[in-house]
């Protein structure tokens, strides 16, 4: 998954009451920008990562939600 992919992922993730699309969008421009501003390295250093907690996601449990850097695209 990339970075387009994931920030789908991310909303589509969150409770609807916990997140507020348009006020992200007006700050960020994208999903993607805000997701990017948001994102943590995996262990590796392979991947970015972000994680909504339990409280926010729309199965109650924690989600993280990881995608390959674009440079990995430009390769294939």
């Amino acid at each position: 998954m990339y970075l387009n992919e994931a920030a789908k992922q991310f909303v589509e993730s969150h409770k609807p009451e916990s997140i507020d699309v348009d006020h992200i969008k007006q700050s960020y421009i994208r999903m993607e920008n805000y997701l990017a501003s948001l994102a943590q390295r995996t262990e590796d250093r392979a991947r970015y990562y972000v994680e909504i907690s339990g409280e926010d996601s729309i199965t109650g449990r924690l989600i993280r939600i990881e995608w390959k850097p674009m440079s990995d695209k430009m390769k294939a």
